[in-house]
């Protein structure tokens, strides 16, 4: 079998976890309770403090805007929003993985790549969902989209955004957007068609192509996309707060979760009958690099945790109050910690972890719970700076978790040649071996 068949005891399955997503919705919402934001009054003292005695005051009024109480209607909406990141993330990650090993003249990896493929074309579809979440709730999220912030005559002028108007405005936002939503669409669906196209008429010049687009989609992810998404759609919802490492760390984060969604998919596949040629060896090197990757996780987090202490600018360190302290999420940000690095780090330590499929899928859940918790960390606690994370966060990850691998699975099963065998490093990847 070499073509994909999305049968209908797989879509029931991912019914049913669907299912369960909106059960564990449903009681998130009937057993929540709102809170006091205090703490995030009192962290747009501490933080504009920093900045000027004079400006504190009113920032911190603006601040305050965010969330004098902690609302059924904003855990919904911020948790929704941070899945909705995360899936850009993971897909954005997988085109990345295309671009990264095509560019290389990788051939390992060649029988797996139709499936980091399928998942970069969620791409599409998230772009849309955040695109809907932006146009109807952008002053919900983002602090910095309410003028009267820079108008130096208004109560509520903050002097320190102001210095950033030229950056953070709706104007510069939307361009933004539009750029980095046209070259994700431009590049997934020319990735697509080259790829596909290899399948039924395999030829040089489109080999050519598929390491020219790799050029190009690693220069655009790597110095545009990440870049400005990242500053624009996460670490600017915290406006007063910046860190220079904040995208490596996320684009960490996104792709060690798609490398740990591709082994699951790999296994699944392998369990129906599919991708004969791919062996423990193949195997190993995805393990390899979920490995790799949390370590460098780990290294991005500590460098800016490390870099911020070090320079104790309150400006800058009340990112890391607002998200270890016991009464906001202390608890889940020592568990990022141990789920992301830890736990990965000794479990994949030896060869043998490496290529075994039942100690590979329990860590890929380890590390998507891990990552889905920091990213809710990373977007949140601004918004929600309390009991924000919960049933509802893991109900709206199943749901729209599951209508992820619906989508790539749809895709997935539009490929002709599921184990790309016209490509022409595929016998390297039938002889691979380490």
């Amino acid at each position: 079998m070499n073509t994909y068949v999305f049968d209908s005891s797989t879509k029931k399955k991912l019914f049913l976890s669907f299912g369960i997503g909106a059960l564990l919705l449903l009681l998130g919402i009937l057993f929540f309770e709102g809170n006091s934001s205090t703490v995030s009054h009192e962290a747009a003292k501490h933080e504009t403090a920093a900045v000027s005695h004079e400006t504190a005051k009113a920032a911190a009024g603006a601040e305050a805007h965010h969330g004098e109480a902690v609302t059924l209607s904003k855990t919904i909406l911020m948790n929704t929003y941070n899945v909705f990141y995360f899936g850009f993330y993971i897909a954005l990650a997988a085109m990345f993985f295309l671009a990264g090993t095509n560019l290389a003249w990788g051939g390992w990896q060649i029988q797996i790549q139709k499936i980091p493929l399928a998942i970069a074309m969620n791409v599409i579809l998230f772009l849309g969902l955040l695109l809907v979440m932006f146009a109807f709730f952008n002053h919900d999220i983002f602090e910095w989209s309410h003028d009267y912030l820079f108008n130096p005559k208004d109560a509520r002028y903050d002097e320190l955004l102001a210095s950033k108007q030229d950056f953070l405005n709706m104007k510069t936002f939307w361009i933004f957007f539009v750029i980095i939503a046209g070259s994700c669409i431009g590049m997934v669906l020319y990735w697509w068609k080259t790829l596909t196209k290899l399948d039924t008429a395999p030829s040089l010049k489109l080999f050519s192509n598929s390491r020219m687009i790799a050029a190009v989609t690693i220069v655009i992810i790597a110095f545009v996309i990440n870049t400005f998404a990242t500053w624009f759609w996460s670490m600017s919802i915290q406006p007063h707060w910046y860190s220079t490492m904040f995208t490596w760390n996320t684009m960490a984060g996104a792709a060690v979760s798609m490398f740990s969604v591709l082994i699951l998919l790999i296994h699944y596949l392998k369990g129906q009958g599919y991708l004969p040629n791919v062996n423990e060896n193949h195997l190993h090197d995805v393990a390899k690099l979920m490995f790799a990757i949390s370590v460098f996780w780990m290294y991005t987090f500590f460098s800016q945790y490390m870099l911020i202490w070090y320079a104790n600018i309150p400006e800058e360190t009340e990112f890391f109050r607002l998200r270890r302290n016991a009464d906001n999420y202390g608890i889940l940000f020592h568990l990022a910690i141990v789920f992301n690095f830890v736990l990965p780090f000794f479990i994949l330590m030896t060869r043998n972890s490496k290529r075994s499929k039942n100690i590979t899928i329990v860590t890929a859940f380890i590390i998507i719970l891990g990552q889905f918790a920091w990213f809710f960390l990373m977007n949140c606690p601004m918004i929600l700076p309390k009991g924000g994370f919960g049933l509802i966060s893991l109900g709206l990850l199943f749901m729209i978790g599951s209508v992820f691998i619906f989508v790539t699975l749809t895709f997935l099963s539009k490929v002709k040649d599921l184990a790309s065998t016209t490509h022409p490093y595929v016998n390297e990847s039938y002889h691979h071996h380490i």
